[in-house]
């Protein structure tokens, strides 16, 4: 008789623990149901991505200099996607005033970058007022500066080299896509441009890259393998030259 019930109490507990595990097993998926999360599967990490912005790096201070000599002004933008620059003459668009100044040139959504723009102002004016205005995507930042005038001040050559007035210090660009490196110059003489690779070999016009007329290079489908590393403009006319230096940063898709 002990032996009967000793049976029929230990298959209840048998019955009871294997009850608990079935109610566990049952309740498991729920629970992973619940957090969205897939058995042995850990989250991937989002990548932080770096939003729009500009900032002037360099400003423009005040300046007194002698009106009979041309002035240089520079202003030096980082910015997300690149930034372009305007210069303005007393509030008006430069290009209402001079015809040797700065363009504008198009940049891509994605590039990260620091640009070094030069003004060559061929004849200051006392009292002028000349803003950089630095712009990525729809965030812009200004900078501004007023010319004094002495012309009891010290002469000085005449700059009869040339000048790149734009390019970009570094550059920031996903693979696949275009991008124009700029070199823009001021020359008061015909002046030649060329550019040298990152391998330092002189670029020629090919497929994939072209020097354009307003000597800035263009390349197409960037490469992670070929194309990122430092690339070198000269200008140089029959007095000088001058040469400006962009380090491409090629990112992974």
């Amino acid at each position: 008789m002990f032996n009967l019930v000793s049976l029929l109490v230990t298959a209840a507990l048998v019955s009871l623990q294997c009850s608990r595990q079935a109610y566990a097993l049952l309740e498991r998926p729920k629970l992973i149901h619940h957090n969205n999360l897939e058995s042995n599967e850990i989250p991937t990490p989002r990548r932080r991505e770096l939003h729009k912005y500009v900032k002037i790096d360099q400003g423009l201070p005040e300046i007194i200099t002698n009106p009979e000599l041309p002035l240089v002004l520079q202003c030096v933008i980082w910015g997300k996607p690149a930034p372009v620059v305007t210069w303005l003459k007393n509030g008006l668009a430069i290009t209402d005033f001079e015809e040797d100044s700065n363009e504008i040139f198009s940049s891509h959504p994605t590039s990260v970058a620091g640009l070094m723009s030069k003004l060559v102002v061929p004849a200051p004016a006392n009292g002028d007022v000349y803003t950089c205005v630095g712009t990525a995507g729809s965030k812009q930042k200004t900078n501004s500066t007023t010319i004094y005038t002495d012309e009891d001040s010290e002469e000085l050559e005449l700059p009869t080299a040339p000048l790149i007035t734009a390019y970009y210090n570094s550059i920031l660009q996903v693979m696949g896509s275009s991008i124009t490196l700029p070199c823009r110059h001021y020359s008061p003489t015909k002046a030649q441009v060329y550019w040298l690779d990152r391998d330092e070999e002189l670029i020629f016009d090919n497929s994939r890259m072209r020097v354009l007329p307003s000597g800035d290079l263009h390349i197409k489908d960037l490469s992670f393998e070929t194309d990122m590393g430092q690339y070198t403009c000269t200008v140089k006319n029959s007095y000088g030259t001058d040469t400006a230096s962009t380090f491409l940063y090629v990112l992974r898709g």
